[in-house]
């Protein structure tokens, strides 16, 4: 079997992860990464090949292979390729679940039943989603988070390292989650919100 040719957009610590997410399956070949900065001339073998450019590897498919929420938003209207998924072989995602476009789950994270995960979602290494959440496009949970059941979370916000979300919470757009806060309230949108119990601090 031919294997599946991927790009990736950015050469940070993320990229170095999912390098090695690519690096376990063996039917996916990271033909290289674009970074503008010269400095870096190769990720773990991998070459860089500078500032993006549609003309390479016309038939690889792209992954932004950044952390940062609104810089993957950004970068995500500048590119030409089509965008594939990173998913790690130990990460469980239920058969009635679904990813789209750009999104990568990493290394022993779990997505139950019925949840829908939207573009270029990041769901770090750990993370738990439960049954029927709806997971915004441009959002990152980072390690360990766990996400119960029915919760909601809208486009570019960020879930810090082990935070919780209890059952059937709704969370907005662009907000912010500390570690290991305690999410037991609904969240609007552009809130920061530290603790246990979760308190908005910014709105």
């Amino acid at each position: 079997m031919e294997a599946t040719k991927l790009i990736f957009i950015g050469s940070g610590g993320h990229a170095r992860v999912l390098i090695s997410i690519a690096e376990n399956n063996n039917i996916l070949k990271v033909e290289g990464v674009f970074d503008h900065n010269e400095k870096i001339k190769s990720l773990d073998g991998i070459k860089n090949f500078g500032s993006y450019s549609s003309d390479l590897f016309k038939d690889a498919t792209a992954i932004i292979a950044i952390g940062d929420n609104q810089l993957r938003k950004k970068i995500a209207k500048t590119i030409d390729h089509s965008f594939g998924n990173l998913v790690h072989s130990t990460s469980v995602i239920d058969r009635l679940s679904s990813i789209d476009v750009g999104s990568v789950v990493m290394h022993n994270a779990v997505i139950q039943r019925n949840t829908k995960i939207g573009k270029h979602c990041i769901v770090n290494t750990s993370s738990s989603i439960d049954h029927d959440c709806v997971i915004g496009d441009f959002v990152h949970l980072a390690p360990n988070t766990t996400v119960c059941g029915g919760v909601k979370i809208g486009f570019g916000t960020l879930v810090g390292a082990a935070a919780v979300i209890i059952p059937q919470i709704s969370i907005g757009s662009n907000v912010i989650i500390g570690a290991g806060a305690i999410i037991n309230q609904d969240i609007p949108d552009g809130a920061t919100v530290l603790g246990n119990p979760g308190k908005i601090i910014v709105k």
